[in-house]
């Protein structure tokens, strides 16, 4: 292939080149090789195919949809047939009931005798066998209302000016037929509206002699015609020959009311012209685009109109259609996602040789310029690589070891090993070797051993896919994947030297730290016996044994007392923190009451609060549970949080100590303070023995730093906490948590006390 970063050339071109500088032939033939290529012919393919696959669902959609169209007006002209048979069936039925009646009127006696009964029977008898009939008028010459399906005594209305009246009037001596007038309101039925239809009524001699009216209602006729509406949303127009609509329904349909045809241009110019026609127009009651079927009535004055809108008649095209689109972009989406992911994987492929080529050189630089040594060998245990690490660790160089066995760099001892090990190795068999460090001893060129820590791992070569990876194949076999064995070296002889170095500094910093134990122990009861015998005599001269005292005296005798107990105390500290380090502190456990070594605590401190200025507040009420614990260890870990609190605690400050039982059945006490608190940067160290937040030599506050240290340990000792929230400025609560099994339960107090004096 050519490459795809030629170094540009920036001489003239020879004589016939173009002014890009490649010949036309050269032109040619890269075109050729760019379409020639396999990547343009799997794109052109894939183009292709998604061309033709929404090319044919394109075709189809717009088959169906001319189908539709086609359907929705093969429908709306069918029913426009229906509408005509129907409204010719009703006029008919309603004219034959005219003729019929206006024969019976010539013969019958009272026809002419105003309210007749007889004649109104026989009018209603007429009207009920019509459903569309509201109601049947006799009128005479003289435009007066002689009979009245509704009333057997009729108003006398003056029906001169009707039009069915005067078309019949005006006929002359001739029958014109039947005459359908415009819907007009009625005047029996106030607030409605009726369609009239009427014959002329003669003398024998062929003078006018009046009407027979039937009032058509038309609601009922358009109950008729509702039924069979095209769909939900279909309309159909039942109108006079001039254009007079008489029915339309559905009725409602806004505020827009159809009158007459001529206010729908496009159904009114199609009928100037044809007796029948199919058209796309626009309702002029909603303004919905709709397909109109129209037909002109041969037999009398009618115009009949049936639409279905488009939105409907196309409505389940709309659904394919969304459904087939959305299939051919899923199609088109998964073609191209073919497309891309061959040519993906066939650019994969062109790449990859370069990459195998980089990669070798790239491990290569890598094996070189490790610090540790890198070894591999095949499952015969035949050295294949040899980095620069394992020549300057060995003392061999590369040459000379490849194509060896790997025993040349074991000792004598553990060749037999080794061999057998690698007789016996099978994948996913477990290995005490694949997979772990491990140290052994190595032997160098010149004959010399060294320890080393070994890191083997198995690996296969011309795997399916052609590369390595890590081995999980079976035994080798013929024409099977190649195992090789990677190993990791490095020598440990400093790091042996260094663990050697640590481990006898750990043992002089143990036994220092046991040592000073022992001295701080020893120390402690040295100053013990002194230290009680200057308190005991402070006392006995402050209680005047030995005769009356100044107040000069007796306030040296106090400051000897205070300042040989604060020695005791501290003296008491250091021994226990040295009992408790060297883990020779024993627990004096018994049953105690909690509220009663909470009282006793606050006593001790009350003074040292009432001379501070602080609120010393107890929140510990009575119901507590007996605890297990031991009793000189419990208070002086309340004494030592309370006497803190007081300390660090401003004049008019509080301290409050609580207690409550968990839900665990853990005893939790706290003491509260509203002191100075503790900085942050402390909070890590505050539990660690001769810590304090201020070491200055001017500090503030007195004291050796062990209370919170004791304390924490002999909580720890009980199997529980001590832990420390504080803000500073704004006060600390320290909080005591005794476990559950240090709760005593009614029933396990007896049994406890009982196993202690037994």
């Amino acid at each position: 292939m050519a490459s795809r970063n030629p170094v540009r050339d920036t001489t003239l071109p020879p004589s016939g080149m173009g002014p890009t500088g490649l010949a036309p032939s050269g032109l040619g033939e890269r075109l050729f090789e760019v379409l020639g290529s396999v990547r343009f012919l799997m794109r052109a393919s894939g183009v292709a195919f998604i061309v033709v696959v929404n090319a044919m669902i394109g075709y189809g959609v717009w088959q169906r949809h001319a189908e539709a169209v086609h359907g929705a007006e093969r429908s709306t002209r069918n029913l426009a047939r229906i509408l005509e048979e129907q409204a010719v069936r009703t006029v008919f039925s309603v004219d034959l009931l005219l003729s019929d009646l206006v024969t019976v009127l010539d013969t019958h006696p009272q026809a002419r005798t105003m309210a007749a009964p007889s004649v109104n029977a026989l009018l209603r008898n007429r009207r009920d066998a019509i459903g569309p009939i509201s109601g049947l008028i006799v009128v005479d010459e003289q435009g007066r209302v002689l009979h009245h399906s509704a009333d057997s005594s009729p108003p006398a209305f003056d029906l001169t000016n009707r039009p069915y009246f005067a078309a019949h009037r005006d006929e002359g001596a001739s029958d014109g037929g039947l005459h359908i007038g415009a819907p007009v309101p009625s005047m029996a039925f106030p607030g409605t509206y009726v369609i009239p239809m009427s014959r002329r009524w003669s003398h024998p001699d062929g003078r006018f002699a009046g009407v027979v009216v039937a009032m058509i209602n038309p609601l009922r006729l358009g109950a008729g015609f509702e039924g069979l509406r095209l769909g939900l949303e279909g309309t159909v127009t039942l109108a006079l020959a001039d254009g007079t609509v008489l029915i339309h329904r559905p009725w409602d349909e806004g505020h827009r009311r159809l009158a007459t045809l001529g206010d729908w241009p496009e159904v009114d110019a199609a009928l100037r012209t044809r007796d029948a026609a199919t058209l796309d127009t626009v309702l002029p009651t909603d303004g919905r685009p709709s397909i109109a079927s129209v037909r002109r009535v041969a037999d009398y004055p009618f115009t009949v109109a049936a639409t279905l809108p488009k939105a409907e008649a196309l409505g389940e095209w709309k659904r394919d259609s969304a459904v087939w689109i959305a299939m051919g972009l899923a199609m088109s989406m998964v073609i191209a996602l073919l497309t891309w992911y061959v040519e993906r994987q066939q650019s994969r492929r062109e790449q990859d040789q370069n990459r195998l080529e980089r990669a070798s050189r790239r491990i290569r630089g890598i094996l070189e310029s490790m610090v540790d040594a890198v070894v591999t060998i095949d499952s015969r245990g035949i050295i294949e690589t040899f980095n620069p690490a394992a020549e300057r660790m060995f003392g061999y160089a590369e040459a000379e070891v490849v194509g060896q066995s790997v025993n040349i760099l074991l000792p004598e001892g553990f060749r037999a090993g080794h061999d057998r090990s690698m007789a016996e190795y099978r994948p996913n068999a477990g290995s005490r070797i694949i997979g772990n460090d491990r140290e052994v001893l190595a032997l160098r060129r010149d004959g010399g051993t060294f320890p080393i820590n070994l890191a083997v791992s198995a690996l296969r070569l011309g795997g399916p896919d052609g590369e390595g990876g890590p081995d999980e194949s079976g035994p080798e076999e013929k024409g099977a994947p190649r195992r090789v064995f990677v190993g990791v070296i490095r020598d440990v002889t400093k790091r042996r030297q260094q663990e050697a170095e640590l481990l006898a500094s750990k043992s002089q910093a143990e036994m220092a730290n046991r040592a000073k134990s022992e001295f701080l122990a020893n120390m402690s009861h040295e100053l013990r016996t002194p230290l009680n015998a200057i308190i005991g005599f402070s006392e006995i001269l402050d209680s005047e044994f030995f005769g009356k005292l100044n107040d000069r005296q007796k306030s040296c005798a106090k400051d000897i007392h205070d300042s040989g107990k604060h020695l005791l105390d501290i003296v008491n500290a250091v021994l226990d923190m040295s009992k408790i380090e060297a883990g020779r502190y024993e627990l004096s456990e018994e049953v105690i009451d909690p509220c009663e070594a909470v009282a006793q605590c606050l006593t001790m401190v009350r003074d040292r609060a009432a001379d501070n200025g602080v609120d010393l507040r107890n929140g510990v009420s009575g119901g507590l549970p007996a605890i297990w614990v031991d009793r000189r260890a419990f208070k002086q870990v309340l004494l030592n949080l309370l006497s803190n609190a007081v300390k660090f605690t401003p004049v008019g400050g509080s301290v409050t100590l609580a207690a409550r039982v968990e839900e665990d059945g853990a005893l939790v006490l706290s003491v509260a303070d509203t002191g100075i608190g503790i900085p942050r940067e402390f909070m890590d160290h505050l539990f660690q023995p001769f810590r304090q937040a201020d070491n200055s030599a001017s500090r503030q506050f007195e004291g050796t730093g062990l209370g919170l240290s004791i304390s924490k340990n002999f909580m720890e000792l009980h199997g529980g906490s001590l832990t420390c929230a504080s803000t500073l400025g704004a006060g600390t609560t320290m909080t005591l948590r005794l476990p559950a099994e240090r709760v005593m339960k009614p029933e396990d107090t007896a049994t406890r006390i009982a196993a202690v004096l037994v």
